[in-house]
């Protein structure tokens, strides 16, 4: 027996997504058929399509995608979306024989069905993290360089320095649409040398990196922060950033 509404195709589809996997974008399209409710979810099978990428298939249907990515830091992120929860483990019990410990995941923290499908994968909460958004160009206060501070760089590194010496920097990762415009800028990290810190070189310094990516047209960037790190917090809303959401990052060891 299947479950229909009238008037509804027996097919549903959910349009092509982006799926933001340490930084990097990918599109899936999915397609599902109605549910048996009568007959227990067959297993899937599972298929590595990529070096980075496994679906989970059912007959010429595509239940599941699991994907990876690793961060500039050198982590590596695991990200699955799957139709049913067989779908999601088969996927995951694939995916950890395969690939190096540790791993990482990001899920947001009030989505508790999908962290009990990765604490089921066998993975613990490790942090948890805020993620903000900024737009540059929009409004941001004029801040100049404490004296004797030169910045440079732009869109992809800005440096703050002291006699030409590096005591600050914020590295930031642009992603680019399929015709080559601007499309969203993800900040690495915003680092201040501990003995330069307090002097205002980080709110300059990250005015200065969101002045770049505007004159590179970039209509938005994110960073994502600790959330015990007030400090990196405070110069985020000083700056006007806006807080998009709390996520909890999950990590997995063999």
């Amino acid at each position: 027996m299947f479950v229909r509404l009238p008037g509804c195709s027996p097919y549903w589809s959910r349009q092509a997504t982006d799926v933001d996997v340490a930084g990097a974008h990918q599109r899936h399209s999915w397609k599902a058929t109605a549910i048996n409710l009568k007959h227990p979810t067959p297993d899937p099978v599972i298929t590595r399509v990529a070096e980075d990428q496994w679906h989970a298939s059912d007959g010429d249907l595509v239940v599941g995608s699991g994907d990876t990515g690793r961060r500039p830091d050198g982590r590596l992120y695991i990200s699955i979306d799957a139709w049913h929860d067989t779908a999601f483990d088969r996927l995951a019990a694939a995916m950890l024989a395969e690939l190096p410990a540790p791993l990482y995941t990001l899920v947001d923290a009030d989505d508790a069905d999908t962290i009990s499908n990765w604490r089921r994968a066998g993975f613990t909460p490790h942090r948890s993290e805020r993620q903000y958004l900024l737009v540059p160009g929009e409004a941001q206060p004029a801040v100049s360089p404490p004296a004797g501070v030169t910045l440079t760089g732009g869109a992809e590194e800005s440096r703050a320095e002291v006699e030409g010496v590096e005591v600050g920097v914020i590295r930031i990762s642009p992603s680019m649409r399929d015709n080559g415009r601007p499309r969203i800028a993800r900040i690495r990290s915003i680092e201040v040398r501990a003995d330069q810190r307090r002097r205002g070189i980080g709110r300059a310094l990250l005015v200065h990196a969101l002045d770049a990516l505007h004159t590179r047209e970039f209509g938005l960037a994110t960073i994502d922060v600790d959330e015990t790190d007030t400090a990196t917090i405070s110069l985020l809303e000083s700056v006007g950033a806006r807080r998009e959401s709390n996520t909890l990052e999950l990590t997995w060891q063999k």
